[in-house]
């Protein structure tokens, strides 16, 4: 690892006291692996996959003890998240309403998104948003991946998705962009970029965001503030911050709470006791704020005819909207500026309809053709390499492994033609 900036560590060593040793020995190791399963995961898949350990927080989070699940197929079929531990605390640490709305402002890569959706199991809506479009991206493939269809990926500024919502959200998460202290064994660009100025200019930035954050929350509602950093600046001053606003802290369950300190202003999760290095504390809205924005404008609905095209692949149920040349099934029927609304089914061209990967992580299951191998099939590692594979099965089908979808394909004279993202195909 990277040497330590002496200032980090004379902080450090304020911050930890005596067990300031630990912190600095635990460094010297490798971080701990975890995932969680999404909402397509049967709980026997962490019994099939092997070398896992329930973490006691949450039903369907482990830590990864041995192989490589990254590199599963399961994976490939949206089964379940690769996230440190700690970084699951504050997405499974929230109490979630009935048909909850949440909004995680600051979401990409994803992984606090999936808890989420996960935790909602296809209930209520996720907003997911990402300022940076080519990480907004990216956080999309991820979501496709794991067949989530109540959730809306956005690429907006913090201000612009309070301006369309208001005071719409049950739910605000805030992951706030930030020096990345708890970072430093994992990401060594982390140590290199840190100073006390970035420190304060981030802090600077986290209560901007937190600003939008406030007026996209009704009274009542929840903010979960985080950071994957350790700096009072960026954590209980931000947290002071929130609480001038009209907020009063949570407690947080107290198989999450014991994991770490409890700093009075939320909890800070260390590498010498839990996970890499986080910080999370939760709130409830005592004030008003912001009204709610009436969101008027429906989608538009798909023409018969361009719904046939749909169902002649996939039982589609729900509404089948139409944006210039996609079809989806909106998770909010309201046409909004986003890079996913629910469930991407495909694209028109020229009259013809070609399914979208969404389409078949998400409906898989549901289409009318389909072809189900076993881990154990050599066509499994084929298709992911993004070749052809045998299959008797003729126009567009699902591919499965034990049951879970793939991806898609279309048939024709016993061959099946792949149509696997080449961004996510790979040598296995």
């Amino acid at each position: 690892m990277t040497n330590l900036p002496e200032k980090f560590i004379e902080r450090m060593r304020s911050r930890l006291g005596a067990r300031f040793d630990d912190y600095f020995h635990a460094l010297k190791f490798q971080p701990t692996k975890g995932l969680h399963l999404g909402v397509k995961a049967q709980s026997s898949v962490s019994s099939k996959l092997g070398g896992l350990s329930a973490l006691a927080f949450g039903e369907s989070c482990y830590a990864v003890k041995s192989g490589k699940p990254g590199a599963h197929p399961y994976h490939s079929a949206g089964l379940y998240y690769m996230q440190e531990p700690s970084a699951m605390l504050p997405a499974a640490a929230v109490d979630l309403p009935k048909n909850a709305k949440v909004l995680d402002l600051c979401s990409a890569p994803g992984g606090k998104s999936s808890v989420i959706a996960s935790r909602l199991n296809g209930e209520g809506l996720l907003v997911s948003n990402e300022i940076e479009r080519s990480r907004a991206l990216i956080l999309r493939e991820n979501l496709v991946r794991m067949g989530y269809r109540n959730a809306v990926v956005m690429s907006e500024r913090p201000a612009r998705i309070a301006q369309i919502f208001g005071g719409y959200f049950d739910v605000v998460i805030v992951d706030a962009p930030c020096s990345g202290e708890g970072m430093f064994r994992k990401e060594p660009q982390a140590v290199l970029d840190w100073s006390e100025a970035n420190v304060r200019a981030c802090a600077v930035r986290q209560k901007e965001i937190v600003r939008s954050a406030d007026a996209c929350l009704k009274e009542g509602g929840t903010l979960v503030y985080s950071t994957c950093t350790f700096s009072e600046e960026e954590d209980e001053e931000v947290v002071d911050f929130i609480i001038s606003l009209g907020y009063e802290i949570l407690p947080a369950p107290e198989a999450i709470a014991k994991l770490g300190v409890d700093v009075g202003k939320g909890y800070k999760f260390y590498p010498h006791l839990f996970g890499e290095g986080q910080f999370f504390c939760l709130l409830r809205k005592t004030s008003l704020g912001a009204s709610e924005v009436r969101l008027k404008k429906g989608c538009q609905t798909a023409s018969s005819s361009e719904s046939k095209l749909v169902e002649s692949v996939v039982k589609a149920e729900g509404k089948i909207a139409k944006k210039e040349d996609m079809l989806f099934i909106p998770a909010l029927d309201v046409d909004l500026p986003c890079l996913m609304n629910g469930v991407m089914l495909g694209k028109l061209e020229k009259g013809r309809f070609t399914p979208a990967h969404g389409l078949f992580t998400a409906l898989g299951g549901e289409c009318l053709q389909k072809i189900d191998l076993t881990l154990e099939d050599e066509r499994v590692s084929a298709y992911l390499r993004g070749e052809e594979i045998a299959g008797e099965v003729k126009g567009w089908c699902a591919v499965l492994v034990d049951g879970y979808a793939l991806g898609g394909g279309k048939g024709s004279g016993g061959v099946i033609k792949n149509h696997y993202p080449k961004s996510l195909r790979r040598l296995l």
